[in-house]
């Protein structure tokens, strides 16, 4: 490979990286508002709206991406590499369960009233998977 491409394929590993410890601690501060105020306060609800919405999902989506495009461009890396599929699966995961379960039970404090469980149950199942994901990219089997 040239010089320039390695740089290239660096960098896009360097902001792969440093998006996902951004998505993680974002998922983990999420997991906290619930746990404290975010079931029932408004305004803390909105906060977690606006970190759910930009820090996590938009924040893994631009880390999918760039993991995608590392995927196609680094050799080693074959098109049946397993846990990139898994890790891939379990984004589509976290997806799910924002759409199900987190952004609903937003709208529901939003809107003035208590969310439930699912709120909780939401926020925890989008950790894990991101925790899995983090494991797998770190361990790399």
């Amino acid at each position: 490979m040239n010089d320039r491409l390695e740089h290239s394929l660096e960098v896009l590993h360097h902001l792969h990286r440093t998006l996902a410890y951004l998505v993680f601690l974002v998922a983990l501060a999420d997991v906290v508002l619930v746990i404290t105020r975010a079931r029932t306060d408004p305004w803390v609800a909105g906060v977690l709206k606006w970190t759910h919405g930009a820090g996590l999902l938009w924040g893994g989506r631009i880390t999918v991406l760039a993991g995608v495009t590392l995927w196609t461009l680094v050799p080693d890396l074959g098109l049946w590499t397993w846990w990139l599929w898994v890790c891939l699966l379990l984004w589509g995961a976290v997806e799910g369960v924002g759409g199900a379960l987190v952004k609903p039970e937003l709208r529901v404090v939003l809107d003035g009233g208590s969310a439930s469980g699912r709120l909780l149950v939401g926020t925890i199942v989008q950790l894990c998977a991101v925790v899995v994901i983090f494991g797998l990219m770190s361990v790399r089997p």
